[in-house]
């Protein structure tokens, strides 16, 4: 019998201090806000912080130049300092300050920082939160986004918020000033400790008219990556639950300089913190690099795959399917089309997923005959589901609606996902050809 007592002896004099069981515990929370990307939950929400090179806050800034021109001797680190200040008081000047901070903008731009610019242009971020009120974020995305972007801001007013329609908006290039903007008159846009208490008020308010109630709705089911708000401890956790109130660890906090107790508030909550903001968006640009490449499906060099669009339409719609078949061939483009690709005796569904993965573009006929059907099991939901997935990591257009005139995408049971993406209408099978035309113009535009 072979002898084990030394083997044994060995296992327990084993100092488990020694090894390090925690040097992987981030990994299930880098895997899940990686995926939650991919999935396209996530919003960041972006603070002064994050704005500009060298960790430098613009409203710093601001307060040390102000400070300076009225020759206070104080040195006030905030806006509520500054204006609480003794000599600055004596001036007179409280309102004014906003008015001094719209001039300063409409004269000055601040180039955004490396880190910014990095984190704005993955394009699974298309709707951003802003918790500062200079338009260095929105000047970033206008960058990336061109005119698709739009510009929406919360000011306090429940005349002049502004709100989402649905969820299908936060798929759409938007910058949401949550805070208010710069430009605007005394108190529509966060200074002072007094302002910040007044918005958040009107957040935390149960009172839908004094909140933008379909964004605050979306918000609570959203993993929130808040980025560059290094507030105080108290003021944190303010901000944090106003958006939050549910699913309080739905989230990350990339953090640079915060107060303990902050990040043992988060950590009891289940919210995802790490440290050095840069790092954070170096690891989710890598991270998610990886994990786009993993899910990439493997190109296949037959001539019915990397096809430039494939068609999913309804049986019912085969005569419109044919004609954009044809419209679309007539133009050189190499189109998948189940009645010529489709081989006989293989696994159909398998070659119906290869060929949307490797599609160019999506386009799926919609029409009355969808609304009819929309009881019944047909593989063109299944198409739909496959192709939503595969336009989420795009970083362009991916899906083309080519809609019949009046379809109704909310009754039909489209999914949300597919809702909010712009449709090309046709009238009937013989109007296709112009349809066409436009479906070539919108991908010759990426």
């Amino acid at each position: 019998m072979q002898d084990t007592s030394s083997d044994m002896m060995d296992m327990m004099s084993l100092n488990f201090n020694d090894i390090n069981f925690d040097t992987d515990k981030d990994e299930p929370l880098w895997d899940k806000l990686i995926q939650e990307i991919i999935d396209g939950n996530v919003i960041p929400v972006i603070g002064a912080d994050m704005l500009i090179d060298n960790n430098i806050n613009p409203h710093q800034l601001l307060v040390e130049g102000f400070a300076n021109m009225f020759r206070l001797n104080s040195h006030p680190h905030s806006f509520s300092e500054l204006v609480y200040d003794p000599d600055y008081a004596k001036m007179n000047k409280k309102e004014q300050i906003y008015y001094q901070v719209n001039k300063f903008f409409a004269a000055k731009r601040f180039p955004p920082s490396q880190r910014l610019q990095r984190l704005l242009n993955i394009r699974q971020f298309p709707f951003v939160i802003t918790t500062s009120f200079t338009p260095i974020v929105e000047q970033t995305m206008q960058e990336i986004w061109g005119d698709e972007l739009r510009v929406l801001r919360f000011n306090n007013n429940p005349s002049e918020n502004h709100d989402i329609k649905s969820g299908a908006d936060l798929r759409k290039p938007t910058v949401y000033y949550m805070f208010g903007k710069v430009g605007e008159g005394v108190q529509k846009y966060v200074l002072t400790d007094v302002d910040m208490l007044d918005f958040c008020s009107s957040w935390l308010s149960n009172d839908n008219r004094a909140r933008p109630k379909n964004l605050f709705s979306e918000l609570r089911d959203k993993y929130l990556l808040m980025l560059g708000n290094n507030y105080s401890d108290w003021l944190f956790r303010f901000i944090w639950y106003s958006m939050r109130k549910s699913n309080m660890g739905q989230g990350m906090l990339a953090y640079d300089n915060v107060d303990d107790s902050l990040i043992n508030f988060l950590e009891r909550t289940e919210t995802f913190t790490k440290q050095n903001s840069s790092d954070v968006v170096d690891q989710i640009i890598s991270r998610l690099e990886r994990k786009l490449a993993e899910n990439e499906q493997v190109k296949f060099d037959k001539p019915e795959d990397n096809m430039d669009v494939f068609i999913s339409y309804s049986r019912s719609d085969k005569d419109v399917a044919e004609a954009l078949y044809d419209a679309l061939t007539a133009q050189g483009k190499r189109v998948w089309f189940d009645k010529h690709n489709l081989t006989t005796g293989g696994n159909f569904m398998e070659e119906i997923r290869k060929a949307i993965r490797t599609a160019k573009y999506f386009v799926p006929i919609m029409s009355d005959n969808i609304l009819k059907e929309k009881e019944q099991s047909h593989v063109y939901r299944n198409e739909w589901d496959l192709a939503i997935e595969v336009a989420i990591s795009m970083g362009r257009t991916y899906i083309i609606p080519l809609a019949q005139t009046g379809f109704d995408f909310y009754r039909a049971s489209i999914p949300e996902k597919m809702q909010h993406h712009n449709a090309i209408f046709y009238s009937s099978a013989a109007d296709v050809a112009e349809a066409s035309e436009r479906i070539i113009h919108t991908m010759n535009q990426d």
